[in-house]
């Protein structure tokens, strides 16, 4: 029998008024979840032992069965099995405070970043990713996005506890950059994004540390504007010409660069909130020295932050990655073009966890 999701509202109070439990009875619930960190209702300690176990027999907290995990030190890797039988992965990141600004204690923890899938599968199918050769099945719902949160506090809080002031550590960052376009299941995202950002029943977070990566969905681009979610974007940009991306991602044919222009800029002026450009590194096909000069005759007046990602190995095409001098003469050229500019790390990636990589080992399988 599949469970409700703790997180239904409507049943949730149905169930409390079915049992004559007090107001106060539904936010005690919620505070074990979100503050406590607790997805298994024989934790929450807070609440009688009988209505635990009348919890446990109608409802779930995480609606996704972990069926594989991984670790090392910087990274864990979660495979999550759904109610119908698909996998989706989700990674957690540990960003640890530099040493020269931690002599003593090297291994102390800045922040968490939880990398989440939105869909199973994916189907913009671009060139150099991993996930879109799988296809695309179906849309995560609202409360699959919101478990792999839910799991990731709970994983979270075994692993290290609090913090020096009391509080547990948790994660800080969520970004849309698993599994999936997120943009093509907007309203179940939207509705994750309000449990994200919901002070009470919620998970509190900054909307300065949620993203959205996406192959840039001109139309949903727009509604996030006019709905108000001024949410970080990541665009997966990755040439800038259109020649070259009608190439290397099919949805550019539908949505050429200067609609996305005018729509980013749109959202710019809502949210002022400035754009992450992820840019891959393909050796002879990205890393030109002519395309970054491109790039910033693209970006040079926008409120643009450049991403480049080395290009991790992808069984389904032969690609190569850039060598470490043709990215360092490229992001040269952009930094002189005055653009901010990131190489983004990929020590992820001989775990096959990096971007463009999820979805490995099935495709190799």
């Amino acid at each position: 029998m599949i469970k409700t999701s703790i997180l239904d509202a409507g049943k949730l109070q149905a169930f409390a008024k079915e049992r004559k439990l007090q107001p106060f009875r539904i936010k005690q619930i919620y505070q074990e979840i979100f503050n406590n960190q607790n997805i298994d209702f024989s934790q929450m300690t807070t609440l009688s032992k009988d209505l635990r176990e009348d919890l446990d027999k109608h409802f779930s907290v995480v609606t996704l069965k972990v069926d594989k995990l991984l670790e090392d030190k910087t990274t864990t890797k979660i495979w999550f099995q759904t109610h119908d039988g698909y996998m989706i992965e989700a990674v957690i990141i540990f960003h640890r405070q530099d040493e020269k600004y931690n002599k003593n204690d090297e291994e102390k923890l800045n922040r968490i970043t939880l990398c989440i899938s939105s869909q199973v599968g994916c189907p913009m199918g671009c060139l150099f990713c991993v996930t879109g050769k799988l296809g695309f099945k179906r849309n995560l719902t609202r409360d699959e996005m919101v478990s792999q949160i839910l799991f990731a506090n709970n994983y979270i809080k075994q692993k290290f506890g609090k913090q020096e002031d009391g509080s547990l550590y948790s994660v800080r960052n969520v970004v849309f950059m698993g599994m999936g376009e997120p943009l093509l299941n907007y309203d179940n995202v939207k509705k994750a994004i309000e449990i994200m950002l919901r002070q009470e029943a919620g998970f509190s977070l900054s909307r300065r540390h949620i993203t959205i990566s996406t192959a840039w969905i001109i139309p949903w681009i727009k509604q996030l504007v006019k709905d108000e979610i001024p949410v970080k974007l990541a665009i997966s940009l990755h040439a800038p010409n259109q020649t070259l991306r009608d190439k290397l991602m099919p949805i550019a044919k539908a949505y050429p660069l200067d609609e996305l222009n005018k729509a980013l800029s749109e959202y710019v002026n809502a949210s002022d909130n400035r754009i992450f450009y992820e840019y891959i590194m393909i050796k002879n096909v990205t890393d030109k020295p002519e395309l970054a000069h491109q790039l910033v005759a693209l970006l040079r007046k926008k409120l643009a932050h450049v991403n480049l990602i080395p290009y991790n190995k992808n069984p389904a095409i032969d690609l190569v990655e850039s060598d470490a001098a043709s990215i360092q003469a490229f992001k040269k050229i952009l930094e002189d073009g005055g653009l901010t500019v990131t190489v983004r790390d990929s020590l992820w990636r001989k775990m096959k966890w990096a971007c463009g990589q999820l979805g490995y080992e099935k495709l190799i399988k």
